[in-house]
């Protein structure tokens, strides 16, 4: 008998120290000001291998997947369409508005084959493909808009995989039954790294990137280092959305809030949270048509912040061209370095509030 309480004993102090290091503890941490947390514990980065130019990590990417172009895929973020699936895992993530002052996403992978399932998939708007082509990614969207589609076809160096006029509905992009009794038809497209993979392997296209220029230039002193302290980042969007980062200093992530609550990966069960977290003002503009359209100038020039490790600088951006990389720089001029991870990057207008704390 003794043996058996030992035995059980035992067996609950493991299951208690194994739930507490996935975060599935009882009790929620808080953030500053209150604020709850959900998160898990990310998993171990490789310490081998390739190096991941979008993240600047050994990240167990494939000699394949290194020498091949990313892939940059249209992410709803409207607050009906929530929640998200796998977005948690992007290397870089981009925010930018869409009609109606809500936001889009544009989740960029250079390795897609780790995607167990991301949605829900949504259509393209032009300034989106700017940046994706500023990485040389393949652009995976369903359905676009009327200047998005016009961007498309005049464009003859993008390499464009979409759901509506491009006939990978059911191919590469697939209706969760789920997502679509629940939230609604237009929220419910998916895609996997399986299927990602097939797609690739089946267009007749010569994918292979003859240079690997780096995403941003990678360091382990990251120019935030000698900038001012900070905590929380709140960004306005509209009134409605006001998405709010928080610094977790025993993680050395910002982990992100929106529309009021932790901002959740659902199929990951994880909170988002992200190493460094880039602020872009971009001149943005009401196109002033029935669908309320707006456009992002992507070009040229503009100022912004970068954080990292609880600290922030500002920054100024510039890019060239609709297929040119963004560059980024500190106030002295000197190229930006950022530490090794996963970005976030929120395109705000010219006079949005970013009030930091």
């Amino acid at each position: 008998m003794k043996k058996a309480l030992a035995f059980i004993l035992c067996a609950v102090m493991a299951m208690s120290l194994f739930m507490t290091a996935c975060g599935k503890d009882d009790e929620t941490p808080e953030g500053p000001d209150g604020d709850p947390t959900v998160v898990e514990s990310p998993e171990p980065p490789e310490s081998e291998g390739n190096v991941n130019p979008l993240t600047g990590l050994r990240d167990g990417i494939s000699d394949e997947a290194l020498n091949r172009r990313p892939v940059a895929v249209m992410v709803s973020n409207s607050y009906d369409s929530l929640p998200q699936w796998g977005i948690s895992k992007a290397d870089i993530i981009y925010e930018m508005l869409a009609e109606g002052r809500i936001t889009r996403f544009l989740a960029i992978f250079k390795d897609p084959s780790k995607i167990e399932k991301l949605a829900s998939v949504r259509s393209a708007r032009p300034y989106f493909i700017d940046i994706a082509q500023s990485y040389g990614a393949v652009y995976m969207h369903f359905g676009g808009s009327v200047p998005a589609y016009e961007a498309i076809g005049s464009r003859k160096d993008l390499i464009d995989m979409d759901g509506i006029r491009g006939g990978w509905e059911n191919k590469l992009y697939f209706r969760d039954p789920e997502r679509r009794k629940q939230i609604g038809l237009e929220h419910s497209v998916y895609t996997t790294g399986e299927y990602i993979e097939e797609a690739l392997a089946s267009l007749d296209k010569d994918l292979s990137m003859a240079e690997q220029p780096s995403a941003f230039t990678f360091g382990e002193t990251p120019s935030a280092s000698s900038g001012t302290a900070m905590s929380k980042v709140t960004l306005t969007f509209s009134n409605r959305h006001k998405p709010y980062f928080i610094y977790d200093a025993a993680r050395g992530t910002y982990l992100r809030f929106q529309y009021g609550d932790p901002h959740m990966d659902a199929y990951h069960d994880c909170q988002v949270e992200v190493k460094n977290l880039l602020v872009l003002r971009m001149s943005t503009v009401d196109l002033n048509n029935d669908l309320s359209l707006v456009d992002v100038k992507t070009t040229g020039e503009g100022e912004g912040y970068y954080f990292c490790e609880g600290k922030y600088v500002p920054i100024t951006w510039k890019k060239s061209a609709y297929n040119t990389p963004i560059t980024y720089y500190d106030a002295s001029g000197a190229e930006l370095v950022l530490s090794p991870g996963n970005s976030f990057v929120s395109c705000v207008t010219e006079t949005a509030s970013v009030d930091i704390e």
